[in-house]
């Protein structure tokens, strides 16, 4: 009898093999069925319109906008009929300064603002030219020298200044003031510090030591402070550097430069690139 029973165990896992078999060759006919279909339908399928060309543009300077009455120092963007002008400097020619407080100090003429930019010794740079700066947030943390306007008090001249930039150290002093701008008419009428400078000593600004602490008895006499303030020095504009502010920043290597160097199709003028017409 076991030997029956296997047998005909076998014979039903015959059939359910062959059933499975079965199921297997149908699924096999339907996808070969949907697989000639699809080649068919690919051999008639309308092709899917090609990509449009990418947009091209003229290269700089060849845009074909001329610049109405030259860009002076700046460059023409002929791509778009503009002057891009150097920084400080805005309008039609490039010929108005951003920041007019900051090119005409004591009677001197820096050509580029005290923006945040530090040079040791550093100029006296007004709080007018600070506070306008700052209304671009290009002050960061410059000293300055308060200078009231026509009828306005010191007093009055400071309490406006603290409103304005009250993390500035300044100096709110008549007598430094007057020092300062006899300092730069002296400079100006001798010929100091290359015309690019004022010859003076350093301010005693809020934070530094005062005067009265910068006598031999104090122990602050020898600071560095202390010293500037007895020691005329040449105080450059920003961009110039040097004991006589003979040196040009943007023109000194390992000083401030121009990126690539302009690709040599420009003057590096204060980081500014003036390039080359049609460059």
């Amino acid at each position: 009898r076991e030997p029956l029973s296997r047998v005909a165990a076998l014979r039903a896992r015959e059939r359910d093999l062959a059933t499975r078999l079965g199921s297997l060759n149908g699924t096999l006919s339907i996808a070969r069925t949907r697989l000639a279909a699809a080649a068919v339908h690919t051999r008639h399928a309308v092709p899917a319109p090609a990509d449009p060309a990418p947009a091209t543009y003229p290269l700089d300077g060849a845009g074909g906008h001329a610049c109405v009455g030259g860009c002076g120092r700046g460059t023409c963007n002929a791509d778009l009929g503009r002057c891009d002008c150097p920084p400080f400097a805005k309008g039609a020619g490039c010929a108005e300064p951003l920041f007019p407080a900051c090119v005409d100090q004591y009677g001197l003429k820096p050509t580029v603002a005290a923006c945040g930019i530090h040079s040791q010794p550093a100029f006296p740079a007004t709080c007018d030219c600070v506070m306008q700066c700052h209304e671009l947030a290009l002050d960061a943390r410059q000293e300055c020298v308060v200078a009231p306007a026509p009828g306005e008090s010191m007093a009055a001249a400071e309490r406006r200044t603290k409103a304005a930039i009250p993390w500035s150290p300044i100096i709110a002093n008549e007598t430094w003031l007057q020092r300062t701008r006899a300092d730069a008419a002296a400079s100006l009428a001798d010929g100091h510090c290359s015309g690019r400078g004022i010859l003076s000593v350093q301010l005693p600004y809020q934070f530094y030591p005062k005067a009265s602490d910068c006598v031999p008895s104090d122990r602050r006499y020898n600071l560095e402070e202390c010293a500037n303030q007895r020691t005329p020095k040449c105080r450059c504009f920003p961009g110039f550097t040097g004991p006589t502010c003979s040196v040009r920043m943007d023109k000194s290597p390992g000083l401030h430069k121009c990126f690539n160097e302009c690709s040599g199709r420009g003057a590096c003028e204060h980081n500014f690139c003036r390039c080359e017409p049609g460059s």
